[in-house]
């Protein structure tokens, strides 16, 4: 009985993570590995070969499923698929629910401590690995997902915002950034869509000149595959620009760093420092420190 199924429900980014834990499954149950996750993820599950998602009620029997978060529906979903065993793998005592035993028949709760995000589900995945632990990996996006306008490695990506404002630098600080680049590269801002975010985006293109896109998720990932790089917060284009291969620079504010970068020459990070208070916050970090720290991938 060929493949296996897993269940995630998390955002975008936290879902890019999670592609070598769902490598190993395929590598080790044979594909395909059938992923019941957010319906609005499936054109980044395309991109992770051997993965299908699977909507709805899960139909086909498979001997193994391996649940990698704790939600209520990642919960049901398990429950209702039709297989001999079911495994939950979470990083934390506090996202035990009373029905987790219930549910699922093995458990590992490994305390996640100072793990990358993706090498953490990687290593407790209960199947033998085919080799070392490798960072994300996706394929690239076809090239009729590109938005209209835009040709590959002939523009910086930007991506100032994120779902949460305590992750946002201050519309001065990035158009200080892009304009210590100068003239050399053409800048497209992603706008998320909510009125606060669409804001900041204005207040950056209107000092800078960049363009404003509003994408698709299809045309999104295209961007982050096409560019020359990334310069974004910490969030889902960070991780989507590292899996590409794509050169990458993310704003660090309260985050635990180690949990979500993996240092590699063309993916640097830079985290704020923290203030009298002992909070790292991107309020106050200065223009000319984000500079220096950029100049390294030589923009």
């Amino acid at each position: 009985m060929s493949g296996c199924y897993a269940a995630f429900h998390k955002q975008l980014g936290d879902l890019v993570l999670l592609e070598p834990a769902l490598s190993r499954l395929r590598d080790h149950h044979g594909a395909p590995v059938r992923l019941m996750t957010r319906n609005g993820h499936a054109d980044l599950v395309a991109l992770m070969p051997g993965v299908e998602v699977t909507r709805g009620l899960a139909l086909a029997p498979a001997r193994d499923l391996y649940c990698f978060d704790p939600l209520n529906k990642s919960a049901l979903r398990s429950l209702l698929a039709p297989v001999f065993k079911r495994h939950l793998i979470r990083p934390e005592d506090r996202e035990l629910r009373w029905y987790h035993p219930l549910v699922f028949s093995g458990h590992r709760n490994p305390e996640l401590g100072d793990a990358y995000v993706a090498e953490f589900f990687w290593t407790h995945t209960p199947v033998p690995a085919n080799g070392p632990f490798r960072p994300p990996v996706l394929s690239l996006p076809p090239d009729e997902w590109a938005p209209s306008g835009w040709k590959e490695r002939e523009f910086l990506l930007v991506n100032p915002t994120s779902g949460w404002k305590r992750k946002m630098w201050t519309g001065t600080g990035w158009t200080d950034v892009l304009r210590s680049l100068g003239g050399r590269h053409s800048f497209v801002l992603t706008n998320a869509g909510d009125t606060w975010q669409r804001l900041h985006c204005e207040e950056i293109a209107a000092a800078t000149g960049a363009a404003i896109q509003a994408t698709t998720l299809r045309e999104f990932l295209w961007l982050c595959a096409r560019a020359r790089a990334v310069l974004t917060v910490d969030g889902a284009a960070s991780h989507l620009a590292a899996a590409f291969g794509v050169t990458c620079f993310t704003l660090f504010g309260p985050t635990q760093l180690a949990h979500w970068h993996r240092p590699a020459p063309n993916h640097i990070a830079f985290q704020a420092p923290k203030n009298d208070k002992g909070v790292r916050s991107l309020r106050k970090l200065e223009s000319r420190s984000v500079i220096e720290a950029l100049a390294p991938l030589g923009l």
